[in-house]
């Protein structure tokens, strides 16, 4: 769990709706995260049901935007395997 600047940086945009790209619900997965790309962070940010926090930051936009894509499909493979044989 991470509580400090950059997570309050992360959430702050995520909660205005400046997220890229989100997946998941807390009630549904147990956990919610977003894509978060701005002029002074680029990162991706999770919370699970119990509100605990996790973050990573990335130096480019490329890089977290592979991971974001590698991480969606494993989530997907878990949440909804049957979409991932469409």
């Amino acid at each position: 769990m991470k509580h400090d600047a950059l997570s309050g940086q992360l959430n702050e945009v995520w909660e205005n709706g400046f997220a890229e790209e989100e997946y998941g619900s807390c009630q549904e997965e147990g956990f919610s995260s977003a894509l978060i790309i701005t002029d002074d962070i680029i990162g991706i940010i999770q919370e699970d049901d119990q509100g605990f926090v996790n973050y990573d930051i990335y130096t480019t936009e490329k890089e977290a935007r592979e991971q974001w894509e590698y991480q969606v499909n494993v989530w997907q493979s878990v949440f909804n395997p049957e979409a991932s044989y469409a």
